[in-house]
């Protein structure tokens, strides 16, 4: 059984959705579709009509998908081979796509709004607001905080092995690590720190992000309009 996913390789939830697929041991072919810049986005979104020209979108025999939650699941229940949603039990999966779902939805749209508009870039630069830049910052280190709690003593959010839960959380925090978190910021939150070495270590992680391709900054990025800095 073979699939399609349309998105982008740098794209932070079709890495997602390429994990899983890896994970279950399941082919994926790839269309690139690169939304902000216009990339293909006709044609994805004659396709994806509902998807209001967001990626991924996964096509396959019979079924068409958009939502990135609603993909993984789909391909980490085909086989259920790697257990990414749990040993089966009602409670168990329902805790993991609470996570799952809180890293989609609440974590990374707000760790967005404060790493995506300190990101310079000449050809689709995101909007920055100070104030709002701040306060992305904010609710973000505050659900590290708790974050760090929860993971004190654990390997994993849920289980005793990678679920989807933290291949969502994961990658996204990558993502800190490369525009914003600098190393003080690491060396202050360890069980963090552990988890996600945790996790990036599992080869079918490794095979969509290698580890030579994770990027880690030595200083906090400023709160400072991208546009100035590179004046």
């Amino acid at each position: 059984m073979t699939f399609t996913l349309y998105g982008y390789d740098g794209n932070t939830r079709s890495r997602v959705v390429r994990i899983v697929a890896a994970a279950e041991g399941i082919e994926l072919n790839h269309f690139e579709v690169i939304p902000r810049r216009g990339v293909n986005k006709a044609e994805y979104m004659a396709r994806f009509p509902r998807s209001q020209g967001k990626i991924p979108g996964l096509e396959g025999p019979n079924i068409k998908l958009t939502e990135t939650l609603s993909i993984a699941m789909y391909l980490a229940s085909i086989h259920g081979k790697a257990k990414l949603l749990g040993d089966g039990s009602p409670e168990q999966t329902a805790e993991i796509i609470s996570w799952a779902s809180w890293a989609n939805q609440e974590f990374l749209p707000t760790a967005a709004q404060w790493f995506r508009p300190l990101i310079p870039s000449p050809t689709d630069q995101a909007p920055y607001n100070k104030d709002a830049v701040e306060a992305g910052k904010k609710k973000t280190l505050d659900s590290l905080e708790y974050l760090e709690k929860h993971l004190e003593g654990r390997q994993y959010l849920v289980t005793d092995h990678i679920t989807l839960a933290d291949i969502m959380l994961v990658v996204y925090v990558s993502r800190l690590f490369e525009w914003v978190l600098g190393q003080q910021w690491k060396d202050e939150h360890p069980a963090i720190m552990q988890y996600f070495e945790n996790v990036v270590k599992h080869d079918a992680v490794r095979q969509v992000i290698p580890r030579e391709d994770l990027i880690f900054i030595e200083e906090e990025t400023p709160i400072e309009d991208p546009r100035l800095r590179s004046v």
